[in-house]
């Protein structure tokens, strides 16, 4: 099956997995980073997924994943991922003590059942991949270190990508610039724990993963250069956002600082833009006062959302309410629709809104 045709089929998700270290302290090394990506390509073969991207930062790590749809998976199977997951001295005493249940017939047979059912209802699951994940690299981390006790921030988050080239290529551009964000790189393949420079010096799971995104028939080099001119984008977009945010802050008292990746230039496109926005919101306003409407259209009330969230992006659903003299329930529903349209998204760490 080709990889347009696998992106294509509904019973298939890609996830974009992320996951923090507790307290979102720096401990992760470089040693300990290349440790848990050996650890992801490990656990990601045994659960059947197709690892399409990541980004292993020193206290969180972003992954993107293909998850087929389930698949009978027999003994031999079963038997091989094993070993790629455990190693092959646990691979030889797993052949071993199956040769020794075998002798003792139904018995035997029964136990080496439902060791394989344990094993294949860890594959095709994103969680239980999750967890191996996490756990076996939280049990290394803690022998190295004399550390004890849980390394990882409880819970992980998982967002289902749309399955489009558009949307996934868009998530991989996103996780790629986390190192240009976090100001530890300062071109899009200078981050050795980024896919994206594993996939320039040529590794193969990598190209596999930008393959299966932008196509088999996409050569190398059309590949970087359709990823470059997207990450080129992304990244204009971001210094813009940053740039409205310092700006958005300033004018409300706040003393911030400049930002590495803005300049004088995208302060005051962001000015611009702000202003142009506030006068938006001013129209739409007086539009609505003048005409007696207590609703407008579905439309118009997108755009005031939008100007809204601009301007104080952690708006919570009763500042929206009051904002747009609707109900609650009304603004969720509105909400709900925009994100659907890709609109808005949730705000990191769950505060407000971003306009997209």
């Amino acid at each position: 099956m080709s990889n347009s045709n696998k992106r294509n089929k509904m019973e298939d998700t890609v996830h974009h997995l992320t996951s923090r270290i507790a307290h979102r302290v720096y401990f992760l090394k470089d040693d300990e980073r290349n440790d848990l990506l050996e650890i992801v390509r490990r656990a990601a073969e045994f659960c059947g997924l197709t690892l399409l991207g990541w980004c292993v930062m020193t206290n969180h790590f972003h992954l993107l994943v293909y998850l087929p749809e389930r698949v009978e998976v027999d003994e031999a199977e079963v038997l091989r991922r094993y070993g790629l997951l455990k190693g092959k001295a646990a691979l030889g005493d797993a052949e071993r003590s199956f040769a020794e249940w075998r002798k003792a017939g139904e018995n035997g047979e029964r136990r080496i059942a439902k060791w394989l059912a344990s094993q294949r209802r860890r594959m095709y699951d994103v969680g239980s991949f999750m967890k191996i994940v996490k756990q076996w690299f939280t049990e290394e981390y803690n022998r190295r270190n004399g550390h004890s006790g849980t390394l990882w921030e409880s819970a992980y988050h998982d967002r289902i990508v749309p399955n489009g080239i558009r949307e996934i290529s868009e998530c991989l551009g996103y996780i790629h610039l986390n190192p240009i964000r976090a100001a530890v790189a300062d071109t899009f393949d200078g981050y050795a724990w980024s896919s994206y420079a594993a996939f320039r010096r040529g590794d193969d799971v990598a190209l596999d993963g930008m393959r299966f995104i932008y196509g088999d028939e996409c050569d190398v080099g059309e590949i970087r250069e359709r990823h470059e001119g997207l990450l080129a984008c992304l990244l204009e977009k971001e210094k813009l956002r940053r740039a409205t945010e310092i700006v958005r802050r300033r004018q409300a008292g706040y003393d911030v600082p400049a930002d590495p990746l803005t300049t004088e230039a995208y302060l005051q496109q962001a000015a611009v833009r702000l202003e142009e926005v506030r006068q938006e919101a001013l129209r739409l306003r007086e539009a609505r006062l003048s005409s007696g409407m207590n609703l407008l259209r579905n439309s118009d009330l997108e755009r005031e959302v939008v100007a809204v969230l601009t301007l104080n992006p952690s708006a919570d659903a009763l500042e929206l309410s009051k904002s747009l003299s609707v109900s609650v329930s009304s603004v969720y529903k509105l909400l709900g629709t925009m994100v659907k349209k890709g609109t808005i998204v949730r705000a990191e760490r769950g505060t407000g809104w971003r306009v997209v």
